[in-house]
């Protein structure tokens, strides 16, 4: 169905791009964690960033 709204020409197109983003946003918080347990953070609690969240519509 996602494929069909989205119109992607198959479902293939589909689980390549997302699992792209997934893996990409799993990756900067695993980045973000070991930065916090290093102490290399920026110092703010505040993250205005969108890392780590998929929306679909």
């Amino acid at each position: 169905m996602i494929t069909e709204v989205l119109g992607h020409s198959s479902i293939r197109v589909t689980t390549n791009i997302y699992t792209f983003v997934r893996l990409d946003s799993q990756r900067s918080a695993f980045d973000r964690v070991g930065d916090a347990l290093r102490g290399d953070g920026n110092g703010s609690d505040d993250d205005d960033s969108a890392a780590g969240v998929l929306v679909v519509v």
